[in-house]
Parts: C-alpha cells; structure tokens; sequence
C-alpha cells in the first residue's frame, strides 16, 4: 500500500488530468481552424459539415457581378439571406452538439477512473473520490439526455438542409438552368423566373419550424455573382466545394476517427496487461508500472468503450467516404464538361450543371442519412426540362444560346447542322427542339 503523502499527487494528478482533457477539448471545438472566419455575433459554422458548406463564400469580394438589375440583385440578396440565416442556426446547433458529445466522453471517462480510485485511494479520500466521480457520470448522463439528443440532431440536420436547399436555388438561377433558364431568351430575368425563385425559396424556409429563424440575423455575405459562363461555375462553384470542402473535411474526418480508434486501442491493451498478463511474466523494465496500474482495468475499459461509442455515434468515417466520393464525382464531371458548353443556353449547359447540383444534393441526403438514419425535408432533384417533340411548335426566330459571335437562333442551328452533318432540314429542326426544349 503506498502512503498517504503519495496519494495526493495522484489526486492532483487526476484532477488536473480532467482539466486538461476538458480544457483541450473546449479549445479544440471552439478555436476556428486555419482558413476560417468567426462571424461576429454567433458561434462559428463547424466545418464537419459545412456547416456550412459555404465556406466557398467567405470572401464577400470574390463574388463577381450579377445582372446589373438592381431590382433582380434585391431579390436575390433577399433569398440568399435565408440561407445564411439557416445556415447560422444549423451552425450554432452543431456546435452545442459537438460540445455536448466530447463534454460527455471526458465526463464519463473521469467519472470511471474517479470511481476506480476511489478503491484505490486511503479511507481520507475515498469519499471525495466517489463523490467527484458520481458527479462527472451524473452530469454526463444529463447532457447525453438533455443536451445530445436525437431531436436536437435533427433540428440541426433540418436547418442545415433548408439552407443547403435554398442556397442552390440561388446557384441554380445565377447558373441560368432548369426553370430560371432566362439566359436563353435574354439578358436578364423575367418576373416568372423572379417570382419562381422566391416562391421556392419562402418554400423550403416556411416549412421548416424553429424559432430560432426568426430571431437569427444574416450576416454581410452578399449572394454569389454571376455564374453563366464554364469558368465561373467551375471556379466559383466546382473547384471550391472540392477543394475547399469535400477534400479538406475528410481529411479532417479522417483524422479525427484514427485518434478515437489509436485512443481505444491503447486503453484496450492497457486494460488487457492490468488484467491478464502475471507480474512475473512482464520484463523487469516495466514491471512497476504494470503492477502500479494493476487495479486499473476497469477503468481503461470504461473509458475505450466510451470511446468506441463517440466513434459509432460520429461515424468519422462514413462521411469521410461521402466527401471523397463526391469530390470524385465532380471532378469526373468537370473532366467530362463538353467544349461547346461553355455558357448558359450552349448545348450540354443544362445538364451539366444539373448533374454537378444533383452530386451535392445527393451528398447532403446521404449526410443526413448517416447522422439521423431516416431522410427529412428531401430535396426535390432537378431534372433538365422534357417535352414531347410532337407537342413542340417550331419557331426559327426563337433565341438558342450565345458564342463569341453574340446571340444565334434556332434557325442558325438548323443551318449549321445541315450544312455539316448529314441531316435534312426536319431532322435538325427536331434536333434544336430537344436540345432546347425549354424554348419551343
């Protein structure tokens, strides 16, 4: 048995432990990571999930211009401050959960080796030590109850999805595809795309309840620019999510589950030589240290399981996977992005686009999926626009898209393909139609 004097440099050593692993963890959540800006008046968007996924418009100088409407600007600014709004309150919820789930693993974990102690320890000190130790697992059973539960989670998955849902309706309408095509016809949106856009937007807002919403303000981010043209989507859009989220963030995931797992392991192994392997098998070199933590098995235990259960519960893993394919994807479509497509109404524009939109709606159900195991609020996927050819009217006048050369209608197409491939003039009138539906 070891004297008293030097149990109390173990209880220091106990309770200093905690401090450090709380303190660690504290700064570890709360510090924002190299490349990253703390809004002013609310907590900072963890960057597990985007929350935000915007962090591709942090600089608000690298938006480039819109449509010069000021009318057309208003409105848009107007739909991207619900974005930014939900992404804040997605934001600040992550945050508490993150919080609360490392609160509770350094709290159970104390409570185990306070407890384990507390038979370790003189009768002088095996009161304080249960106690203290009662305290750390009481108070991280209620924060598992309280703080981390499964309606919290998904409050914040939903708020987080509303922002994600309004904000590529924003990046669909600068991209000029699907229903807000408008750059096909003319240099600026009609009121029908305008109001489409609104409407779609207070959509998804109104029907996603929290009161949070109404008390959160926008931050200064103004909306994204213009995005009609292949390098400014693949820049502003494209490159930045991969490279500044979907790589970034799994790697970091990455990370994050092979300490849990090294942590695990190690209290694992610690537990196995407390309590399986004989003193008199282990080397000398390490015989007083084995025999000196001999009654500490529990604990290690305890604390590896805990940790297995952080490790389940964030699956650091599975969304890692998600941001490297998804990154993947993209890239395979940036590589594969048609030559002629090169602006909003070109031949290949919409689907492209599209297809790009579609990969990261996709990621963020698949997200969801993972952190909550059922689907709220899908997100309806957009699909390019199909007509049936016989219900089309055909109309040589009707504006098709944009070259170097200005603005072409459908009748210089027809003409092009006539006189370059072998098809007859009703050939390549239905072939303008279905290429772009949208305007027939």
């Amino acid at each position: 048995m070891f004297s008293s004097t030097i149990y109390i440099p173990v209880i220091q050593w106990i309770l200093l432990f905690s401090l450090a692993v709380v303190s660690a963890a504290a700064v570890s959540v709360l510090v924002p990571r190299a490349g990253t800006t703390r809004p002013d008046h609310k907590l900072f968007p963890s960057a597990d999930l985007g929350y935000d996924c915007s962090l591709e418009d942090q600089n608000p100088t690298t938006s480039s211009k819109g449509t010069g409407d000021k009318h057309v600007e208003r409105i848009v600014q107007s739909q991207w401050e619900k974005h930014r709004r939900w992404s804040l309150i997605a934001s600040e919820r992550k945050r508490m959960l993150e919080i609360g789930r490392i609160s509770k693993l350094v709290l159970v974990s104390t409570g185990a080796v306070a407890q384990v102690a507390s038979t370790q320890l003189p009768v002088q000190y095996k009161a304080f030590a249960k106690v203290f130790g009662g305290l750390c697992i009481g108070a991280g059973t209620y924060i598992k109850t309280k703080i981390i539960t499964d309606e919290k989670m998904k409050k914040m998955v939903a708020s987080f999805k509303t922002s994600q849902a309004i904000k590529a309706e924003v990046y669909k309408f600068r991209a000029r595809v699907g229903p807000y095509a408008y750059g096909q016809l003319k240099n600026k949106p009609g009121e029908e795309a305008l109001n489409l856009l609104r409407q779609r937007c207070s959509n998804f807002s109104r029907n996603t309840k929290d009161h949070k919403y109404y008390s959160t303000l926008p931050d200064s981010k103004p909306a994204p620019g213009s995005l009609d043209t292949i390098d400014e989507y693949i820049e502003k859009r494209i490159d930045r999510i991969v490279q500044h989220f979907y790589i970034k963030q799994a790697r970091i995931m990455n990370k994050r589950a092979t300490i849990c797992s090294n942590c695990e392991t190690t209290l694992l192994t610690l537990a196995f030589l407390t309590t399986s392997i004989p003193t008199n098998l282990i080397p000398d070199v390490v015989q007083n240290v084995v025999t000196s933590i001999s009654g500490w098995g529990v604990a290690f235990t305890t604390v590896s399981v805990a940790f297995a259960n952080h490790l389940a519960r964030e699956k650091f893993n599975d969304i890692a996977d998600e941001y490297f394919r998804a990154a993947e994807e993209l890239k395979d479509i940036k590589d594969t992005w048609p030559s002629k497509a090169t602006m909003a109404g070109a031949p290949g524009w919409e689907n492209k686009v599209i297809e790009s939109e579609n990969v990261i709606r996709q990621t963020i159900d698949k997200w969801e999926k993972v952190k909550t195991g059922q689907k709220d609020l899908p997100l309806q996927e957009l699909t390019p626009v199909k007509k049936d050819l016989s219900k089309m009217v055909w109309n040589p006048a009707t504006i098709c898209g944009a070259d170097e050369c200005g603005v072409y209608r459908a009748s210089d197409r027809v003409e092009w393909l006539v006189d370059n491939t072998d098809m007859t003039q009703l050939d390549a009138q239905k072939k303008v139609m279905s290429e772009f539906p949208a305007n027939f």
